[in-house]
């Protein structure tokens, strides 16, 4: 029994010898773990795309056209060659950088210009804003009474002036949304889908107004094309919607027209409006005279 005690014992002392020594040699590395750690730390660290100057390079590149892209038109309707030309030397210089592998250089120009080109999107977007906020006023009213209206002519255009309407707020949080994370290019974009969206509305409320007109009559009133039904300036910001310039589109427009007063002259015979003219013109020739 005495044995069996001591022996018991003896396993004890040795068992608690060796858990002190491991709780030790714990307690250790740790610490030294702790020491090792801060130099193994930056490998842990996530790596920022931006810092490699190539990568840094493509992405200002893409973003530099996406703006250059949807200011082309805007600039050049409005007066801004100018802008137009600086900002297509610049990114011509950056292109030339970039197609050499120079990539910080290229990244830095890049930069540079769509810093300036998000000024100029910027701008015009905020003027696009200001007529889309106003002409919106001016139609959603106008529609909602032409519903209210029983007896006003034109309700088959309702649904469509009011699907035009959805699209343009939709494109009007779209454009916030651009916006808000810094793509002024983009902003620009929704900004005139938005005011085209309210253009094509305006177009079907003036038709309502109007009811249904014979051919003649579109061509006295020189009711022809979708444009008739907008102002002067409207048209500008129209084709400027449609990424168009709004020079050469107002001569496609002029010879658009001639070629339907052409057709109508050949199968009537007549000028749009011969027939009111000589009726008015019957009992005073001199007037008539005059007017050639």
């Amino acid at each position: 029994m005495k044995l069996f005690l001591r022996s018991f014992f003896s396993i004890r002392t040795l068992v608690s010898v060796i858990l002190v020594s491991l709780v030790a040699f714990t307690s250790s590395y740790s610490q030294e773990a702790k020491k090792v750690a801060p130099s193994d730390s930056p490998e842990t660290k996530p790596t920022n795309s931006n810092v490699d100057p190539k990568s840094r390079a493509y992405s200002l590149r893409k973003k530099s056209w996406v703006s250059l892209r949807y200011l082309r038109t805007s600039l050049l309707n409005f007066g801004k060659k100018a802008d137009w030309d600086t900002s297509l030397a610049d990114y011509s210089k950056a292109e030339s950088s970039f197609q050499r592998g120079e990539w910080e250089p290229a990244g830095n120009q890049f930069q540079t210009l769509k810093t300036k080109l998000d000024q100029l999107a910027e701008a015009q977007a905020k003027e696009v804003f200001n007529r889309s906020d106003a002409l919106e006023k001016d139609i959603q009213p106008k529609v909602v009474d032409l519903k209210l209206n029983t007896e006003a002519p034109g309700k088959q255009y309702i649904p469509v002036m009011e699907k035009h309407l959805q699209i343009y707020r939709d494109t009007w949080q779209a454009a916030k949304l651009e916006r808000e994370i810094g793509n002024q290019g983009q902003n620009l974009y929704f900004a005139k889908q938005g005011l085209l969206q309210l253009y094509k509305a305006k177009i079907l409320l003036e038709k309502s107004k109007e009811g249904k007109l014979e051919s003649e009559e579109k061509l006295s009133k020189n009711k022809v094309l979708e444009t008739d039904y907008l102002t002067p300036e409207e048209v500008k910001y129209w084709d400027d919607c449609l990424e168009v310039l709004n020079e050469s589109e107002e001569k496609n427009r002029q010879k658009e027209k001639q070629a339907i007063i052409s057709v109508y002259q050949s199968r009537t015979g007549k000028k749009p409006g011969d027939g009111k003219n000589n009726a008015g013109t019957t009992n005073s020739p001199t007037s008539g005279e005059g007017k050639k």
